[in-house]
């Protein structure tokens, strides 16, 4: 291994995320894995890029080091991140099946078993079958999921990363809630919000920050427009952040005057939903029992909406199009394997009552031994008031 210029972990690190990957590999009977994912290449090799629309694999066999395919004009960003010594450059107009049969065949790879990504949405039907015709002596079978369950518990330095990530993301939820008030546009705040977050230093990150008012604050995924706020509605901040691709996020709701009954009272609901969420949240315990825990709040309440499919989400390395790493581990109804320390999740308690709006809070936290670390509480959840002719 070489280390790049940008050493983002120890070579120790990345030495030990391989031996726990082949250690599956070899379980599943994989003589090598194919790995087309931006996030597990990142977290195999330290390699980025937001050009990830361009052809990219890491081929991993189970024995021997591993290589690199990466398209020309990125191939300033391999000794920038990349540790990996075997980086294999081809024309952006490359047959990539072509390209990718005659390496595994150089490698020794054309009868093995080769593990695809097949959740993946960078490895394309017409990938794999070409593939499969130009290496008929191969086995192609699914080896999705093996990296990300690594990823799932992480390192003490991913969880500085995380931790950094929310200080970010505070940040901007703080500048975008100052920058409300009557009259002022979604806009204003977005500008605000993005301010705030750039100069503290976050990245891009992999969805954009949600920021809505009114009867907007009903739409899930909605980002800024250009309406302008009026006195007694609410407005709804989640805010994303990001440090060396690792990712934190949390929401907040505000409202522009004194918050009518009901929206106090869902307030209360959502936040009380939260907390008892957070002290289920310990080692050993099952994720659905999480669930149900914060589940039972809110629809005890009885207040006009009930607990989706989930509560949380796990979350960490993320490119666009997502910020989440749910598909690795989500807290829901039927999850039933039990928590770890070293997990991290985004905890989600908002919800979005007809003809009011978006009402709740949700916040990252970090599985201990002793229960959960809240990695974004600079903000206090639950309704958060601001004076209805300026702002707060």
């Amino acid at each position: 291994m070489k280390p790049p210029r940008t050493r983002l972990f120890p070579i120790e690190e990345y030495e030990q995320r391989l031996r726990n990957v082949r250690v599956l590999m070899e379980r599943t009977g994989l003589d090598a894995l194919l790995v087309h994912t931006p996030e597990n290449i990142f977290y195999l090799t330290g390699y980025q890029t937001p050009g990830y629309y361009w052809h990219q694999a890491l081929v991993l066999p189970l024995d021997s080091e591993p290589v690199f395919i990466a398209p020309p004009h990125e191939a300033s960003l391999v000794p920038e991140f990349c540790w990996v010594n075997d980086v294999r450059l081809y024309p952006d107009t490359s047959d990539w099946a072509e390209v990718t049969a005659g390496l595994l065949e150089e490698m020794g790879l054309a009868s093995a078993r080769v593990g695809l990504e097949t959740r993946s949405w960078f490895l394309t039907v017409e990938l794999r079958d070409g593939l499969a015709a130009r290496l008929p002596g191969a086995t192609l079978p699914g080896g999705a999921g093996l990296i990300e369950s690594c990823r799932l518990i992480k390192s003490p330095l991913e969880q500085d990363y995380l931790r950094k990530a929310a200080g970010f993301s505070e940040l901007g939820m703080q500048a975008g809630m100052a920058a409300i008030s009557a009259s002022a546009t979604e806009l204003e705040i977005a500008a605000a919000v993005h301010t705030a977050l750039d100069l503290a230093g976050s990245e891009y990150t992999g969805l954009p920050a949600f920021i809505t008012s009114g009867p907007r604050t009903e739409l899930v995924h909605a980002t800024w427009s250009p309406r302008e706020i009026a006195h007694g509605e609410l407005v709804f901040l989640e805010i994303p952040g990001s440090s060396n691709r690792y990712h934190t996020a949390h929401s907040r709701s505000v409202f522009v005057g004194d918050p009518p009954d009901l929206v106090q009272r869902a307030g209360e609901i959502a936040k009380t939903a939260l907390e008892t969420a957070k002290s289920m949240m310990r080692p050993g315990v099952a994720a659905n029992e999480v669930f149900e825990a914060g589940r039972a709040v809110i629809d005890g309440a009885d207040i006009g909406y009930r607990q989706g499919r989930r509560i949380a989400y796990g979350i960490g390395i993320a490119f666009p199009p997502g910020w989440d790493e749910g598909e690795i581990f989500s807290i829901n109804k039927d999850e039933q394997r039990p928590l770890q320390a070293g997990m991290s999740f985004h905890l989600i308690t908002t919800m979005r009552l007809r003809g009011v709006g978006a009402i709740g809070c949700s916040d990252t936290v970090l599985v201990n031994e002793n229960g959960v670390e809240t990695l974004t509480g600079a903000v206090p959840s639950g309704i958060q008031p601001v004076s209805a002719g300026s702002a707060s």
